[in-house]
């Protein structure tokens, strides 16, 4: 007897253990049925507040959805949907063409697939698109180019005809900003930057023309320029505005563009002078770049001879990749072919 009685406790144990597990799940049947019944009942006396709401004029009478309410909202979607759709392909055509670009499009669209009704259409699209975007670009450009045709003070006297006015842009050349989800923006400083304006702040009037606002250019050339050899700076206010982009005009800097030189690695900064501008390679923020110091003895040698249309050197060196490099070249082939002339000359 003693030896079956932990059986029995057991089982007794198990016995009141399943009884309290039916208990609990009667008492979460009942509970759920009470819950549902509480549901229905405050269900019924919110749509018997409503109704009465409604019978009094301080809720809005709530129109039963109609297969034709149904429709209605099916059309507006998808016009909302369309919308979004025609506002993506108005961005990616504003930032991928200029409206000139467009314009050569659609022209040459329609003439090369006048039978396809889907070309026809897209043109005629295009063309509204156009409109609407050259009206918009125009209303911009009164407010964005520039209030005056002088954006320089008169150069003195003395110095007309003496001096080389050399246009540095800011981004890509002086300096690189960039991007990322972990730090923001980080801007960049180019090595060799402050000898740079330092040496040829000796001998030529150097401007910063970027298309960037005062607010974020100010402070990165007070750093880049220390020493406040830079006499004049120019901003995005001082541009022209072009096809969605900001161009610097040098016919306004009031200088005389024989004497213009500019330097920058944006087409859209020299597209009104592109004969006024050497073209170099965009700095990207690649460690150990020596491109602004390995310039200084080309501009050297250019404000030392006193050209008289600098336009003539920028047009010998269009398509130069490597500007310091090919102008040490060719110092290499005058020295030689004046040293050949000179012994030519003492056997004569």
């Amino acid at each position: 007897m003693l030896r079956r009685l932990p059986r029995l406790l057991r089982a007794d144990n198990g016995m009141k253990t399943a009884s309290e597990g039916w208990c609990r799940r009667a008492m979460e049947t009942e509970a759920k049925g009470a819950h549902s019944v509480l549901d229905e009942v405050a269900q019924a006396r919110l749509k018997h507040i409503k109704m009465k709401l409604e019978a009094t004029g301080e809720l809005p009478v709530e129109a039963p959805r109609s297969a034709l309410g149904q429709a209605i909202r099916y059309v507006w979607r998808t016009i909302l949907l369309g919308t979004a759709g025609m506002g993506a392909a108005a961005t990616y055509y504003t930032y991928s063409y200029s409206s000139q670009e467009l314009t050569d499009i659609v022209k040459r669209t329609r003439a090369d697939k006048t039978d396809e009704p889907l070309s026809q259409t897209w043109c005629d699209a295009m063309e509204r698109y156009l409109n609407i975007r050259k009206n918009l670009e125009a209303r911009v450009k009164e407010f964005t180019d520039p209030a005056t045709d002088k954006l320089l003070p008169d150069l003195p006297p003395q110095l007309r005809g003496n001096v080389i006015t050399l246009v540095l842009d800011l981004d890509e050349l002086l300096v690189f900003k960039e991007w990322t989800r972990q730090r923001g923006w980080s801007i960049y400083k180019r090595p060799g930057v402050q000898e740079f304006l330092l040496e040829l702040g000796q001998y030529f009037e150097i401007v910063i023309y970027t298309d960037e606002p005062a607010t974020y250019a100010d402070p990165i050339i007070n750093k880049l320029d220390p020493h406040r050899v830079v006499p004049y700076r120019l901003y995005r206010t001082d541009t022209q505005y072009k096809d969605g982009k900001h161009v610097r005009d040098l016919s306004k800097l009031n200088r005389d563009l024989t004497h213009v030189l500019m330097i920058s690695a944006k087409p859209e900064a020299w597209e009104f002078q592109p004969n006024n501008a050497l073209k170099v390679t965009p700095w990207k923020g690649e460690p150990g770049d020596t491109g602004l110091i390995d310039l200084i003895p080309f501009l050297q040698f250019l404000a030392m001879r006193r050209v008289r249309d600098v336009r003539d050197v920028v047009h010998s060196y269009d398509g130069v990749t490597d500007i310091p490099a090919a102008f040490k070249a060719r110092l290499q082939e005058a020295a030689a072919h004046q040293k050949q002339q000179q012994k030519r000359g003492f056997l004569r």
